[in-house]
């Protein structure tokens, strides 16, 4: 008889086995699952981040009174942009995915990108991709990820991407963010650099050959957009799974 258990939604915890331990034995994975719910007493910019602020104002930093989370402010000069990546450390060979929780607080003043880079960090005003001056432009070389940008006539989150240093594309997701809501962003790759991107838990737009094999970061882009005053982008967690 097979000792395998299939779960197409979720395990939920009810009762008793939601109040005392519930799982006996030792859990082990097969795959990297990493959860870093940003709960530290300092955002680790040595081992952990390779944050750049270079901007007037800029700052990254843990949100802390009271929440967990970071809390990503692009400073108060138009076209800024502040950077939070992790180390070169996903390869497609390893399906690598990502998630985060994110809150733009001013989408109409403000520039987002959320995924995998070839570089944890760019020299600003230049994104890891982004609609600067309504154009999509990318400053990565290999990069996938979700955008959205005042600059262009929509802020609708779009999926982008760009490979071996080509031309750089994107597609609507159909999802516009506003001032007060919450999404879930994940990004997947598999073995052959395709890419899907997910909004809170949905399958929102696929591409073939997305990037190629090259070593990948997953990296934030906070940007200032139409001379607006640093508006905070809010995210809850990096969540990471890879292929060991």
């Amino acid at each position: 008889m097979s000792q395998q258990v299939r779960v197409s939604r979720c395990i939920q915890f009810v009762g008793d086995a939601n109040e005392e331990a519930n799982i006996k034995g030792n859990l082990s994975t097969n795959k990297m699952c990493v959860v870093d719910w940003f709960n530290q007493t300092a955002l680790d910019t040595t081992n952990d981040y390779t944050v750049t602020v270079g901007g007037t104002n800029d700052s990254i930093a843990l949100t802390a009174a009271g929440k967990h989370g970071v809390t990503l402010l692009s400073g108060d000069t138009d076209n800024e942009v502040c950077f939070m990546g992790t180390a070169l450390i996903f390869d497609i060979s390893q399906n690598p995915e990502i998630e985060t929780k994110v809150n733009i607080s001013d989408v109409s003043q403000s520039s987002f990108y959320f995924g995998f880079s070839d570089a944890n960090t760019e020299t600003t005003p230049a994104s890891t991709i982004d609609y600067a001056d309504e154009t999509l432009a990318a400053a990565a070389t290999d990069a996938a990820g979700f955008v959205s940008d005042a600059d262009k006539s929509s802020s609708l989150f779009y999926a982008a991407y760009i490979k071996t240093g080509g031309s750089v594309a994107g597609a609507s997701t159909g999802v516009t963010p506003t001032d007060t809501s919450w999404h879930v962003l994940r990004v997947k790759l598999d073995s052959s650099g395709n890419c899907t991107w997910y909004i809170d838990g949905k399958a929102v737009y696929y591409k073939a050959a997305a990037v190629t094999d090259v070593p990948l970061c997953a990296i934030f882009n906070a940007g200032t957009r139409d001379d607006g005053g640093g508006d905070p982008i809010y995210v809850k967690y990096l969540k990471a799974w890879q292929d060991v």
